[in-house]
Parts: C-alpha cells; structure tokens; sequence
C-alpha cells in the first residue's frame, strides 16, 4: 500500500498523475516508482490505454476512491476507443487493462489497423496551462487534449500545441510529467495557417470527441452501427428507400461540410482521395472497427443535414386516417424521406396502418397537401360494410376522402363484389364515362374518327438520324462516362422504344443507331483511356492496375489497359 498519492485534477492523465508521484516521490529512478506503483520493474507507460491497472488499484491508498473500473473509465481514453465498440469488445479490453495483456488492447480495438492512429506526442492547451497554474500550483496533462480527433481544445476553442514529450523513439517506461520545460509557451500548434471557418469545424468535432470520454453511449454491434447509418443517410436524401446511397453526391456533400478541413485531420485523406475509400464504405455493411473519429466526422455531418434537410419539421405528425379516432392527432412517428428529382418526399405511417405521403419543394418552400397511399387491412371489413349498405361510389369516396377509381381499385384488392364497373372495363371506342354510370348507361354506338393527316415519313426520317447523331455526341460528352447504346439514344430526345418501334419506315435513323451505338468492348476501351487521361493530368501514377481499379474493370482487361498506356506514352514522347 502507498503511503502517498497525489490529488487528481479534472480530466487528468492517468499517465500525468503517474508523473506527477514521480516528481513528488523524488525517486532516483523509474524503476524504483514502477515497483511502488505496480509491483514490477517495468510497465509501459501508455498515456491513452495503460495497462496493469489491477496492480496500481491494490496499492493506492482507499481514501483516494479511485478502484480499478473508475481509473479505467475517468483517467484513460478507454471510453473514447470504445465509444463504437460492442459488449463483448469493451469487456476484453478492460479486461486486458486490468490484468496487463500486452499488445492485446490494441489488437482486440483494431487500432493496429487504425489509420488515423494515436497521438504520438503530447498535446496541451496554453490557456488551460494558465488556470492550472493559478487553481493548482502545478501542470499537468489533459486527456481531452490527446484525443487524435482533438486539435483544438474543448474549453477554450483554441489549437492545440505540440509539447516536447514524443511517446515514440524514446523510453517507454517514463512518464513525464507536464512543466514548462515540455510546455513552452513558444510550442508550434498541431496545424498551421487554419482560417476561422475550419477552426470552428475543429472544435466542434474536439467538443464531440471530449463528449465521449463522459458518456461513450451504450454498446453497439456491428449490424446496429449498418442500420443507422442506412437509416441516417436515408433522412438526408443521399440515398433512395431501398437504401442505395448516392456515393457521388455523398462524396461531394461531405467535402463541401468540411472544407478545407479535411487534410488536417489525422489520417482522413491521402492526396485528394479519402484514405482507404474509407467515407464510401462506411455506409455499406460493417465489418470491421471503425475509428472514433470517423464516426464523429460523418454523425456531424449527418447531423447537420438532418438538421437542415427537415422540411416537414420534427415529428410526430398528424394521423390523416378518416376511420379513425384519433385523426388529427400528432402519433406518427414513422416518417421516411428521399428525393424526387428536384423535390423531397415524406411518407409518413401510422400505428393503425394509414400512410400518406407529402412533398417539399425547396426553390419554392412549398409543402404539397397529403396524399392517400395505403389504408391498412382495417379498410377491408370497413368498405364491406358500406357496399353491403348500398352506398353509391361517389359516397364512400367522399367519406374516405379518396378517388372513385381508388375505392374500386381497393375494393377489387380486398376481394369485395360490387355493382360498379371498372373505367377499364367500358369499350375502346365508347366515351368517357363516370364509374357509377357504366353499369347503367347503354352502350353508344361508335363514331368514325376524322382521319389524321398523313406524315412525310421520309423526311422524319432524316430528322431523326440527325437527332440521333445529336444524342450520341451529347452521351459520349457526359462525366463520369456513359455508354451509347439504343436506349440512351432513344431517351435523350423521345421515349424508350420509339425508334425501334418505327424500324420500318425509319431504315436512315435505325442505320444512324446501328453506327453511333457502343459495343461493350469498345465502351470499357474509352473508360479506360479516359481514366489515363485523367490520372496523367492529375499526376498520379499509371500503374495498370490503379488504372483497371478507377475505370471498374478486370484481370481480364490488363492486355488492353497496357496497349493504351503504351500509345499514351509514345504520343506524350513525339509530343516532346
């Protein structure tokens, strides 16, 4: 049992309270603190997941209150690596800390594999280190301050400097206390030349990442973490219902979130690439850990186009269901957005099955009224009923607040005969007619249609065979590429099939369309000499198989991918 420990300052080290007993000991050597400490010669001194914490416990005196679990959990940075982490990970850690597992920690975190890392050297804060010096008489080490997604302090929203204390290419069985030799006033800050914009961005995620060593939030599984990123992204409108994320516009939303930020953080981009591709697969299945700071970066950005994209405000929403008691009333809580091209959709769903949908149109600010998309199976007995008791059509569309084509379709899907006819049901050549009186009205007799005048096919077919020239130039133009086929062609200027479906008097156009048309070899040539072209402007390397990996072809392609890098370098050398 120690005779003496010291008092722990608010967000203390462990590591710097291991420092500061050294100093106050006066003892001639680590070592000989080590054995006070922990019972042995030598401990590494890890100021974020320090290990042997069992040992240390037993030995400090019981008026201190500082038990194993509660060093672990307000003097490391546990909290912080396990904030994402599951039960069973955040029991073999602290398991591993307690006992001294060496290596285990990092291995069971997969920091190992983290390429943000850990902070490699310590980090202070100078207007923190001012108050410490007038509240406390000493310095010391902040745990908020070596948090790898910290580069500004918390508190003060000022960046963060770098000390003299380097915890790589030196003793590991040293710990070092805080003083103004590792201090300098004049230390450098961790980034340079930061324009006030980003520095707020910093600090926001610095406040998060402190955030998570007071309350890291419940354990999370693998599968949970995937479904609330799928159901995260889907709010914001990236993705579509089905979960699709729109990568590219995901890519570009969350560069313009963060500026010019991003290159300052540890470990988030390589070049102009995030590293590792690590932003598009964390909204796919997750199989591996992830780094604290990449889940901070992306729920700030979801966050704050949650936040913005809420065109119908926070729920619950009202309940629209005209059978119901309680119509009116604010108890939908299921609410789904996603995009219709230029305007949002909200399906909102009720615990009674009544759904309906609302749109957003952000030019306009305008919020379309609600529309009927499902009733439930409670319709089912409800609309028998109101046939059995010869309401009119007209009637139980008006009480359902819905379209008579609606109430037959409902009806027909329900299994319920009714005297009314389908619309579908009449003639071709009869005349428009309402539902009700179908059943009754005889049929009219048919009328011979005034002839339309005759078309100069010929002459359409030349027009054509220009637009569809036109249409393969336009195709070939687009960015990121597109292939020219039949289709493509057809829907630039008309429908799917209207060439085609004309083949016979159009032979110029369908001979125009045979021409521009891409075969599936020659379109994966021009991607991938397009890709070259780009990474050579970009000065990146051209290695065939970065080549193949940005173009999105095969093994099977590198003969190919070679013959093209091969002309590109002879042009680029008869150009010289």
């Amino acid at each position: 049992m120690l005779g003496y420990f010291p008092q722990v300052y608010p967000q203390e080290l462990l590591y710097s309270v291991l420092a500061r007993y050294h100093r106050h000991m006066g003892a001639p050597s680590f070592i000989q603190s080590m054995e006070s400490l922990f019972g042995r010669r030598l401990v590494i001194a890890n100021p974020d997941l320090p290990e042997h914490i069992d040992a240390l416990a037993a030995r400090i005196p019981p008026g201190r209150h500082l038990a194993a679990d509660r060093i672990i959990d307000t003097m490391t940075l546990y909290p912080y690596y396990t904030a994402y982490q599951s039960q069973d990970v955040r029991q073999q850690v602290r398991h591993a800390m307690r006992v001294g597992e060496d290596g285990s920690v990092l291995l069971r975190l997969g920091i190992a594999a983290f390429r943000a890392g850990r902070v490699t050297q310590l980090r202070f804060c100078g207007s923190c280190l001012a108050q410490m010096r007038e509240r406390y008489g000493e310095l010391y080490w902040r745990r908020d301050h070596q948090l790898p997604s910290a580069l500004v302090c918390p508190e003060h929203a000022k960046l963060l400097q770098v000390g003299t204390v380097r915890l790589t290419g030196c003793s590991r069985h040293r710990f070092v206390p805080a003083d103004r030799q590792t201090c300098p006033w004049r230390a450098p800050a961790v980034i340079q030349d930061v324009a006030t914009p980003i520095v707020e961005t910093l600090h926001r995620l610095a406040v998060a990442s402190a955030a998570l060593l007071d309350d890291p939030g419940p354990p999370v599984t693998p599968q949970a973490l995937t479904a609330f990123y799928s159901s995260a992204v889907q709010r914001t409108g990236l993705a579509s219902l089905n979960g699709r994320v729109d990568q590219r516009q995901f890519d570009q939303a969350f560069r313009h979130h963060y500026r010019g930020g991003l290159p300052m953080l540890p470990g988030v981009m390589t070049g102009s690439r995030f590293t590792g591709d690590w932003l598009a697969a964390f909204v796919r299945k997750h199989r591996k850990a992830r780094h604290p700071l990449q889940h901070l970066m992306v729920r700030d950005f979801l966050a704050s186009r949650d936040s913005a994209g809420r065109p119908f405000g926070e729920g619950p929403w009202p309940c629209c269901n005209p059978l119901a008691s309680h119509r009116g009333e604010a108890v939908v809580s299921d609410c789904r957005f996603h995009r219709n091209r230029a305007h949002w959709v909200g399906v909102f769903t009720c615990s009674c099955g009544y759904a309906y949908t609302r749109s957003f149109h952000p030019d306009t600010g305008k919020v379309g009224a609600p529309r009927f998309q499902a009733f439930g199976p409670s319709l089912g007995s409800v609309l028998g009923e109101m046939v059995a008791a010869g309401c009119s059509l007209r009637e139980i569309a008006r009480r359902l607040e819905i379209d008579p084509k609606t109430v037959l379709k409902l009806a027909a899907e329900f299994g319920i005969r009714t005297r009314w006819k389908a619309v579908s049901d009449r003639s071709p050549g009869s005349p428009r007619k309402t539902p009700t009186a179908v059943a009754r009205s005889p049929e009219p007799s048919r009328r011979r249609s005034a002839r339309c005048p005759r078309r100069n096919w010929v002459e359409i077919d030349t027009q054509v065979a220009t637009k569809v020239r036109e249409a393969a130039e336009l195709i070939r133009a687009e960015t990121p590429l597109v292939r020219v086929t039949t289709t493509a062609v057809e829907r630039r200027f008309w429908n799917r099939g209207w060439i085609c479906k004309r083949a016979t008097k159009l032979p110029v156009s369908m001979q125009a369309l045979g021409d521009v048309a891409e075969s599936l070899e020659s379109f994966q040539r021009r991607r991938a000499w397009w890709t070259i072209l780009n990474m050579d402007r970009a000065d990146e390397p051209l290695q065939v198989w970065r080549i193949l990996r940005k173009a999105g072809l095969t093994d099977r392609h590198t003969s190919m991918v070679e013959g093209l890098l091969a002309t590109h370098f002879n042009r680029g050398q008869a150009a010289a």
